[in-house]
């Protein structure tokens, strides 16, 4: 498009970080009020709404960043739908998604350790098991947005040597 980079690639970190809170409310709606219609127990959301938002947020730009650049860094939309599935399977194995990361040989929980999507279980875990508060999933944040503005800066900088070439 012919427009300067970072406006359009702002336009598409605040239309999917919206679109990201949109689904998480939408998750939580179903744990808190759909789930006791079927006779399970209602989604216990902790003591921190607070602390749930700041994490959501910094989940949603992490995860917005990484899908910016992984779009950035493939040459096709069927590259970049193969090369982000397949990743994003890959970091959700290595994560502790699919095996709870405890549970993992000590090699793979130090890996597991700089998954970004641990670092968003875990943060959880602190909120709705734990009891964690804001300042106990800031650490956590932290490293989510930390993420985000590695993979902008990848995007940024493979954007503009494409762009000179």
């Amino acid at each position: 498009m012919p427009t300067p980079y970072l406006l359009l690639v702002n336009g598409k970190i605040i239309v999917y970080v919206i679109v990201c809170l949109l689904q998480f409310i939408l998750m939580l709606s179903v744990g808190k009020y759909f789930l006791p219609m079927l006779g399970l127990p209602a989604l216990v959301l902790g003591n921190s709404l607070a602390g749930i938002f700041i994490l959501t947020l910094a989940t949603a730009f992490a995860a917005t960043g990484y899908g910016v650049m992984v779009g950035t860094l493939a040459s096709t939309e069927h590259q970049a739908a193969i090369m982000g599935s397949l990743s994003i399977l890959l970091l959700s194995a290595l994560g502790g998604i699919w095996v709870p990361s405890y549970v993992m040989p000590e090699v793979m929980r130090s890996i597991s350790a700089w998954s970004p999507l641990n670092w968003s279980l875990e943060g959880f875990y602190k909120l709705f098991l734990r009891g964690g508060h804001v300042p106990d999933i800031l650490p956590d944040a932290l490293k989510l947005m930390l993420f985000f503005f590695a993979t902008m800066t990848v995007s940024y900088l493979y954007n503009r040597k494409k762009r000179t070439v």
